[in-house]
């Protein structure tokens, strides 16, 4: 919890929502180095990531001033190193919070997803909550 001149805390809720992604994409063959790269699903077989290290969002003094709260989407790749990238907005929130919630998810860690006990990429999307209290 974060606390403002005002004594008004917030508090950034993480909730890591994990897809099955098929939208008609195709993989590339399983013998190939782009399939071992290419972002999957998680499910049928695939684990999904756990947030290990996740610091919140910070407010953006814009939506503080007029008290703006409620949920950015993100969509994401989870790399095999556990690092975050490739982070797309899917439900704008505005007055800058989308820009904080962006740059608190490019900090965040995972263990990564795994497939018959390797690292894999994943796509996912994450809620970044932004509630003033």
């Amino acid at each position: 919890m974060s606390l403002n001149t005002n004594h008004a805390c917030f508090v950034t809720t993480i909730i890591v929502l994990c897809v099955l992604v098929a939208h008609g994409q195709t993989q590339p063959p399983d013998n190939t180095d782009a399939a071992k790269r290419a972002p999957t699903g998680v499910g049928g077989g695939v684990s999904a990531p756990k947030a290990i290290y996740a610091p919140e969002a910070e407010y953006s003094e814009e939506a503080r001033k007029v008290k703006h709260m409620g949920t950015v989407v993100l969509w994401l790749v989870v790399g095999t190193d556990g690092k975050p990238r490739d982070i797309r907005v899917l439900r704008t929130l505005g007055l800058g919070l989308d820009e904080k919630a962006i740059e608190a998810v490019k900090n965040w860690r995972f263990e990564p997803a795994m497939k018959d006990g390797k690292p894999v990429a994943v796509q996912i999307n994450v809620e970044v909550n932004f509630h003033l209290y």
